[in-house]
């Protein structure tokens, strides 16, 4: 019996291995899972530095991988440089977001407006 468990367990761990290693995604997602999972769990400097730089390495990479930047990093990028005061940048991370998914233009547009309205204030 404890055989098996032994057999069965090492086969599932077999599929799973052979399923991560499958990607079929038309996105290239780095590591972005475990930074923005860290950054959430542990929200320090140093996190917040490890997530900016992932989400400038996807884009950096996605073509290099035969794969597209995934939706929303733009905006994130644009997100975290607004954090920083650096309003020139996440307004050009903005644009590139709407250019690659024109969809979002409307919710985009909106973050621009309410990013240029904390400016003035």
């Amino acid at each position: 019996m404890k055989a098996i468990k032994i057999i069965t367990s090492s086969v599932f761990a077999l599929i799973l291995t052979a399923c991560a290693a499958n990607n079929n995604s038309i996105y290239y997602w780095g590591s972005y899972s475990v930074t923005a999972y860290k950054l959430k769990s542990e929200p320090t400097a140093e996190t917040r530095a490890k997530h900016k730089a992932e989400l400038q390495n996807i884009i950096a990479q996605a073509d290099a991988k035969n794969k597209r930047i995934p939706p929303g990093i733009y905006a994130e990028l644009a997100m975290l440089e607004a954090e920083d005061n650096n309003v020139s940048a996440a307004l050009q991370y903005f644009e590139q977001e709407k250019q690659l998914f024109p969809e979002s233009s409307k919710i985009i547009e909106l973050m621009q407006s309410s990013l240029r309205k904390e400016v003035k204030q």
